[in-house]
């Protein structure tokens, strides 16, 4: 069975197959939750700089050298 997309009057109707990974579907399904609470956030690209900077700051050096050595947060 292939993955089937259909629009309607009421939203969007995405079909799949039951044979899909539950863990990976659920991956797919908070993105998309993710991806609606941006589109109706009101947060400025100054909120959200701002914010970061608050929780980079308070977080201890030990956790951030050690967040370091994984790839994805190399740069902070």
């Amino acid at each position: 069975m292939a993955i089937t997309i259909e629009r309607n009057e009421k939203g969007i109707q995405i079909t799949i197959p039951s044979t899909i990974n539950p863990i990976e579907l659920q991956h797919a399904l908070s993105y998309f939750k993710f991806i609606d609470i941006v589109d109706r956030s009101k947060a400025t690209q100054e909120d959200i700089n701002h914010l970061a900077k608050s929780v980079k700051s308070a977080m201890s050096k030990e956790i951030i050298e050690k967040l370091k050595q994984l790839e994805e947060f190399k740069d902070l």
